[in-house]
């Protein structure tokens, strides 16, 4: 980046044009494709003359190498033909090479075996025709075999691979030619060689990641490029570890598991950028441009702007330092030490081929095996519209799903009272407080006997529980209602542009809920109500470190490709809808306690492997928040009657206990009777973070 610039600055347009396609390259390969994209198409559209000529092949198939990674296909399909049509016209033998072996693997990845073999065998022909590098070819190729079930053939390209990458005149050796020959040879039950393929994997992946460029994209890509072999190395260890009990494997896949878990989110925890004027105006005016396509995309469904925005924010986080943090040496035995009595972890992992369940309790760390992902997530999907609209059969399908999860899971662990949840992939949809542990004479809901808390991983959940306790106030921040529509009373004069208004109906209930819930605090409150719900003055009170902060508003999810969660604010003055992202808001750094999303579907956002929830939940932690309370399905425009409850038992306390206030809230609603007694009424809620260091200020 800093060559691309120099280039600019000295006017050598097409020489930057250069160092825009090998950005685009490394954003490629850390799985960040929309910044990828973004940077492809700024150096075709600066490229000029010879070079031109001369890089076109190239950068068409780099951005059909994107496109296809995108699930473009049509698009991805027409740029290898133009790429791989150039590079044979110009004599480019390993061009072309490279393009049809690129190809092979976007069709490989769309499971069309037939045509994946047709293109990488024009590659393996090429190459070994020209006397080109071979490695590339026997590493695809063998995936192919692979897909295909012939694993002896598979095994001996990949073998080659391998030794070609050992070879001192060789490349230099990556992660995914191990994890490769490693999953072969888990498949072909030769478990003790493929945990050491995979461990060399996990070993060049971690120095991979860690040499990733700084920002959050970049780390979140990260993950899910990584989350794949972590998993495979978690089911040789697991299945090993069930061949022959040995405790170091077992903590070995435990450890692995959290290595690649919320990575990301620990780092923007220990990033040094934060939102004070330190940073350029440049990067609050890309902010501005992504909040305002967000704006537009939602309007019109067009997000090719958005999509350019945030890569835009992106390649200016790029340019920040940042920090990596270590996992803690012994996180097995520090995370046992700080559990308290009566609190146990469950830490879930989802597989193909099946899913596992580690259980950790002062006394130590067990592992169940259970269902394949597929068969969990089919279950999960029955259970959950039937939970959300109180069907019959609810209850036989909610204590059906309780059974799969925990039903292996001893006493010594299902009765501890106090449960941290450590989800993956669907698991973060489920309700867990109203599973069914026992259907006796009336449903035993899992709230009854248990305080639920979801952590987002153990290396986060471990460092909020050893560091020092935030300096919060006393003070709670309570808004709602919004002005969402011109035809609003309450909105002063007359906007000068109508265009960019989204049609919100305005939240009612939402102003008494508020006043209900700093009532029920019975101590300093500051609420913003319609004009003064605004990016501006939330900011200014969020200064001030307030206990609570209740936010009672409209959620929407991003027209982006991860689907993040968005807060509308009120109208501008301008007669625009003012929405505050979770991309943003991650990046702000406050000290606060609990953040209430009071609203339908507050905890919105796509579930990425490693990463977790992409959303609001996950920006406000990364904010600074100690713990955040999300709904999960539509909830009910009513005055706060869940959350005074939960207020009252808040302030009761000598810390700011809030998973046993949101569990005394919901039994609450439970004993009442009527439509609140409802699962579908109450079970909307859960709570993540670590919480229960909060003082009471």
């Amino acid at each position: 980046m800093e060559a691309q610039q120099l280039s600019s600055s000295a006017g050598d347009v097409s020489f930057a044009a250069v160092w825009e396609a090998d950005i685009a390259s490394l954003y490629s390969d850390i799985g960040e494709l929309d910044a990828a994209a973004d940077w492809i198409e700024r150096s075709l559209r600066r490229m000029t003359g010879a070079d031109r000529a001369r890089h076109l092949p190239q950068l068409q198939l780099q951005l059909a190498t994107i496109r296809a990674r995108q699930s473009r296909m049509p698009e991805a399909l027409a740029l290898f033909s133009q790429g791989i049509d150039g590079a044979d016209r110009a004599g480019d033998l390993n061009l072309y090479a490279i393009g049809w072996n690129r190809l092979g693997e976007a069709w490989l990845a769309e499971g069309d075996l037939p045509q994946a073999e047709r293109a990488l065998l024009e590659a393996y022909r090429n190459r070994k025709l020209y006397h080109l590098a071979l490695d590339t070819s026997y590493r695809s190729l063998g995936r192919l075999r692979m897909a295909q079930g012939d694993l002896p053939a598979a095994s001996a390209l990949l073998d080659r691979a391998v030794d070609l990458a050992a070879h001192p005149q060789g490349l230099m050796p990556t992660w995914d030619i191990y994890h490769s020959r490693g999953l072969v040879r888990l498949a072909q039950g030769r478990l003790r060689e493929a945990l050491n393929d995979l461990r060399i994997a996990v070993r060049l992946g971690r120095a991979w990641r860690w040499s990733a460029p700084a920002d959050d994209s970049a780390r979140i890509g990260a993950e899910t490029m990584l989350d794949q072999m972590h998993s495979d190395l978690i089911e040789a260890g697991n299945r090993l570890y069930l061949e022959t009990h040995d405790p170091t494997l077992l903590s070995e896949t435990f450890v692995t598991a959290e290595e690649n878990r919320s990575a990301s989110l620990s780092a923007l925890l220990h990033d040094p950028k934060s939102a004070t004027p330190d940073l350029p105006p440049t990067y609050w005016d890309a902010l501005g441009r992504l909040q305002k396509a967000e704006l537009a995309a939602l309007r019109t469904g067009n997000t090719a702007g958005l999509d350019s925005a945030r890569a835009g924010v992106v390649r200016l986080e790029a340019s920040f330092e940042g920090r990596q943090e270590a996992m803690p040496a012994r996180l097995v035995d520090e995370t046992r030490a700080a559990l308290a009595p009566g609190q146990v972890l469950f830490s879930f992992h989802l597989g193909a081929r099946g899913s596992w369940l580690w259980a950790l309790d002062r006394a130590g760390l067990e592992l169940y095996s259970l269902s394949p992902r597929a068969a969990i997530v089919s279950q999960i999907r029955a259970a959950l519209p039937a939970i959300r609209e109180s069907r019959p059969g609810a209850d036989a399908l909610s204590a059906a799903l309780y059974r799969t999860l925990f039903g292996s899971v001893p006493p010594r662990f299902r009765e501890a009272p106090n449960w941290l949840l450590e989800l993956d992939d669907a698991l973060f949809e489920v309700p867990f407080a109203t599973l069914i542990e026992n259907s006796g004479s009336r449903p035993l809901y899992l709230l009854e006997h248990h305080t639920l808390e979801r952590v987002p991983g153990v290396s986060y959940w471990l460092e909020a529980v050893n560091k020092g306790q935030p300096q919060i106030s006393p003070l709670f921040l309570g808004v709602g209602d919004p002005i969402y529509n011109r035809a609003d009373d309450r909105l002063s004069g007359t906007p000068a542009a109508i265009g960019n208004a989204l049609p919100l109906p305005r939240l009612v209930g939402s102003g008494p809920e508020i006043e209900a819930c700093a009532r029920a605090w019975s101590g300093p409150a500051v609420l913003l109500r319609g004009s003064d719900v605004s990016r501006e003055k939330l900011a200014a009170q969020l200064g001030r470190r307030p206990a609570v902060v209740h936010l009672a508003a409209h959620y929407l999810q991003s027209a982006a490709r991860y689907r993040d969660g968005l807060i509308a604010l009120s109208l501008s003055p301008s007669g625009s809808t003012e929405l505050l992202t979770a991309f943003e808001i991650s990046r702000w750094r406050l000290e606060t306690g609990l953040v209430v999303l009071s609203g339908c579907h507050s905890a919105v956002g796509a579930a990425l492997p490693g990463t977790g929830v992409l959303g609001l939940t996950r920006a406000w932690l990364a904010a600074g928040a100690q713990a955040v309370v999300a709904s999960l399905w539509d909830v009910p425009d009513d005055e706060g009657t869940l959350f005074e409850p939960l207020y009252r038992t808040l302030h009761s306390s000598p810390r700011l206990d809030a998973p046993r206030a949101l569990r005394e809230a919901q039994l609450l609603m439970l004993h009442t009777g009527g439509r609140m007694a409802r699962p579908d009424y109450w079970g909307a809620y859960f709570i993540v973070g670590n919480p229960g260091k909060i003082i009471r200020p």
